[in-house]
């Protein structure tokens, strides 16, 4: 298997690991790419980003009173 951040894998095909990424291992190693993609362009002095693990993508929201989503009008 692969090891990443401590946690063994096994070889093949890994969907999604802890740290939100879909990973191929195989006996040369093991390659990832992430589930979700950054906020780009919004609010910074009112609104902040937010990971959220359990859906794996940021969450945009106000500063002032985090229940409140913010505009996003891109992602990287």
């Amino acid at each position: 298997g692969c090891m990443m951040n401590g946690k063994l894998y096994p070889f093949g095909h890994i969907e999604r690991t802890e740290d939100c990424h879909k990973c191929y291992c195989d006996k040369d190693g093991m390659g990832c790419c992430s589930l979700y993609f950054s906020p780009g362009q919004f609010d910074r002095e009112k609104c902040k980003a937010v990971f959220n693990r359990k859906r794996c993508d940021y969450d945009v929201v106000q500063k002032d009173d985090p229940s409140k989503m913010c505009s996003q009008f891109a992602r990287v």
